[in-house]
C-alpha cells in the first residue's frame, strides 16, 4: 500500500515539474502571467491551476478575469468549466445577462452529462429564455438530470406532472417525484409532498403527513434563513402567510419578507405589496402596496408589472398616468401576463 501510494506520489511531482518546464521553455523570453495562465489552461496537465485561478478571481470580484479562465478551459473541452461559463452568464455579473451564450455553454456540458448543466438547459428551454419554449425539451433535460440524483431536477418534473405542463396532468407521478426530492432533503419539494397530502391530490388526504413534511421544511428554511438565504427567508414567510406547519401569521410572513426583499428578491418585494394592498394585518397602505410592487416591476416580474399599470390607471397609492399605466402593461403584456394585454386594449379603445 505504502510502495503504491509512494508511486502516486511521484507520478504527482513528476507531472508538476513538467508542467513547470514546459512552461519555463515557452517563457524562454519574458512572458506574462495571463500568457502563463493562457498556457496552464489550455492543457490537461494545467486544469487544477486553471480552476484555482478561476476560483480566485470568483472571490475577488473579478468577473471578465473569470470569464477568461472559464472560456480557455471550456475550448478546449472542459466539461465543468462549459457549466460554470453557462452559468455566469446567466447571471448579471458581466453586466446584462445574455441567455444565448448561457445556452450555447449549458449544451456543451450538458452533452459531456453535467447534471446541474443539465437542468440549467431545461430551465431556459422551460422559461424560453435563449431558446424557443419547449415543455417537452425542457422534461427530457430535466430527467437526464434527475436520473443522476439531482434533487431539483426531481422536484421540477414534480411541477410539471403537477400542472400538466408539456405532460398529462398527473398526481401520482408529480407525488412521486416529489417524493424522491423530499427524501434528499430538498424543501421545497417537502413543502410540494405536504400540499399533496393537505389537498389529497395523488394520495389520500392525511393532514399528519402533510405536516410532517411541512415541518421538515421549515426546519431546513429557517437553518438556511438565519445564513442569509434570500430564498429561504421569503419561503418561511409564505410558511407563515399560508399556515402550512405553523399558525398563520401576516405580521411574522412580512418580516421574513422584508429581510429577502432588501436582498432584492423580486417575489418578496411583490408579495409585501400584496400585504399593503389587502390590508393583510397591517392598515391598508396603497402608498407602500405601490412603493414595493414598483421594486419588484422594476426587476421584472411580470404580476407586479400589472399591478403598479393598475395603480397608475385608478390613481391607487400614486397620481393618476394612462400613459404610465400603458408602459407598465405593455411589459407586463411582453412577460406573458394575459391580463395586461386585455387591458392594452381596453386601453387603446378608450384612446379611439
Amino acid at each position: 500500500m505504502n510502495k503504491l501510494r509512494n508511486k502516486e506520489r511521484k507520478l504527482s511531482i513528476k507531472k508538476t515539474v513538467l508542467t513547470a518546464l514546459w512552461i519555463s521553455l515557452l517563457c524562454l523570453t519574458a512572458c506574462s502571467e495571463q500568457q502563463v495562465n493562457e498556457w496552464s489552461c489550455a492543457h490537461e496537465f494545467g486544469q487544477e491551476r486553471c480552476s484555482n485561478l478561476a476560483n480566485k478571481a470568483y472571490h475577488a470580484k473579478e468577473y471578465n478575469k473569470l470569464k477568461k479562465l472559464l472560456e480557455i478551459q471550456a475550448n478546449y473541452g472542459n466539461a465543468q468549466a462549459q457549466e460554470r461559463l453557462g452559468l455566469l452568464y446567466d447571471t448579471d455579473l458581466l453586466g446584462e445577462k445574455d441567455y444565448k451564450q448561457a445556452v450555447y455553454w449549458l449544451q456543451k456540458a450538458a452533452e459531456q452529462g453535467q447534471k446541474h448543466a443539465q437542468f440549467s438547459l431545461g430551465d431556459k428551454y422551460q422559461n424560453g429564455l435563449g431558446v424557443e419554449q419547449s415543455y417537452t425539451k425542457a422534461l427530457e433535460l430535466y430527467k437526464k438530470s434527475a436520473e443522476q440524483g439531482y434533487a431539483d431536477a426531481q422536484l421540477y418534473i414534480g411541477v410539471m406532472y403537477d400542472k400538466g405542463l408539456g405532460v398529462e396532468q398527473n398526481y401520482k407521478q408529480a407525488m412521486e417525484w416529489y417524493q424522491k426530492a423530499a427524501e434528499q432533503g430538498n424543501a421545497n419539494a417537502q413543502v410540494a409532498l405536504g400540499l399533496m397530502y393537505k389537498n389529497g391530490k395523488g394520495v389520500s388526504q392525511n393532514e399528519i403527513q402533510a405536516s410532517q413534511w411541512f415541518e421538515k421544511a421549515i426546519e431546513k428554511y429557517r437553518q438556511s434563513a438565519k445564513q442569509g438565504l434570500d430564498e429561504a427567508q421569503f419561503r418561511l414567510g409564505r410558511m407563515y402567510e399560508q399556515g402550512w406547519g405553523v399558525e398563520k401569521d401576516y405580521k411574522i410572513a412580512l418580516q421574513w419578507y422584508q429581510k429577502a426583499a432588501e436582498q432584492q428578491y423580486t417575489d418578496a418585494q411583490y408579495d409585501i405589496g400584496l400585504i399593503y394592498d389587502n390590508g393583510l394585518d397591517v392598515e391598508k397602505d396603497y402608498t407602500l402596496a405601490f412603493q414595493w410592487y414598483e421594486k419588484a416591476a422594476k426587476q421584472g416580474h411580470k404580476q407586479a408589472q400589472h399591478n403598479v399599470g393598475d395603480m397608475y390607471e385608478q390613481g391607487q397609492g400614486v397620481e393618476k398616468n394612462l400613459a404610465k399605466a400603458q408602459e407598465y402593461y405593455q411589459k407586463a403584456c411582453a412577460n406573458g401576463a394575459e391580463k395586461s394585454c386585455d387591458r392594452l386594449k381596453e386601453l387603446e379603445k378608450v384612446k379611439s
